[in-house]
């Protein structure tokens, strides 16, 4: 889960010239911008919505439409609040499906759930990934409650198809890696730095599972610089420099044009 910068609200949804009524929020203007805003991909899992079929990806209601914050003393709900744009996001359907029944907010007010578009809050400070040779889990970073929480509430530690979207990642990220490896051994920089362009276009917001690719490209650069590198300087007879990686952060989008 990353960053996403909340966008302009789609003419459609302003409530300075509209009431807005129960099913705006399925409105195709709506739906085009919010998949403009998250790049094509689910706000929590980050599958690449575009190949999933039409009734596997759903707009999301942050807090729940029903939610009785909502309804006035007769239980009339107020649409110009539930269909607001900022309470709008879009999933894929298993995410949706999968979101349990806990408030995003606490009484107190407090967050309960990481709200990715929320201007604030950046989800990988508190959402991670345990990743080795044979396991991949999500896991909350820095003992974080909303972390926990959201992992929880969405049950991504159990989405087996999120897990085998992942490790198509690992193997890109480790193909990538080899052949910036075999490029620095056999001295050809031009390669080497081309390939690490690639490696760090992985890490781009507009890329499936930026997240996971992100964590995976520091823990393979400092596994490199750390442990690696040495071995290969005296088996090679080289004097290969540490790997510096400066790979996206946030919503940033990165491409080959702004690489170079």
């Amino acid at each position: 889960m990353i960053k996403i910068q909340r966008t302009s609200c789609p003419d459609c949804l302003d409530t300075t010239s509209n009431t807005l009524t129960p099913n705006d929020y399925k409105l195709t203007d709506v739906l085009n911008a919010l998949l403009d805003m998250q790049h094509f991909k689910c706000c929590y899992c980050e599958k690449y919505l575009p190949v999933l079929g039409k009734t596997a990806k759903w707009v999301e209601h942050f807090i729940a439409k029903t939610d009785d914050s909502f309804k006035n003393a007769n239980g009339i709900t107020n649409w110009n609040r539930a269909n607001a744009w900022s309470n709008l996001l879009y999933t894929c359907s298993t995410c949706n499906r999968s979101k349990g029944t806990q408030k995003s907010f606490a009484v107190s007010g407090k967050r309960n759930l990481i709200d990715p578009s929320y201007s604030r809050m950046d989800p990988e400070r508190h959402i991670d990934f345990l990743i080795d040779d044979s396991l991949i889990v999500y896991r909350e970073r820095a003992k974080s409650k909303l972390g926990k929480n959201t992992i929880e509430n969405v049950k991504l530690k159990s989405r087996t198809d999120i897990y085998f979207l992942l490790r198509k990642q690992k193997l890109e990220i480790d193909s990538i890696f080899a052949n910036i490896v075999n490029a620095l051994i056999d001295g050809n920089t031009v390669m080497a730095t081309s390939t690490i362009n690639d490696l760090i276009a992985t890490s781009s917001a507009h890329r499936p599972h930026a997240s996971f690719n992100r964590k995976y490209i520091v823990q393979k650069v400092n596994k490199f610089n750390q442990i690696e590198l040495a071995q290969i300087n005296q088996i090679y007879n080289r004097q290969i420099a540490p790997l510096t990686v400066n790979i996206a952060k946030g919503s940033q989008v990165i491409t080959e044009a702004n690489i170079l």
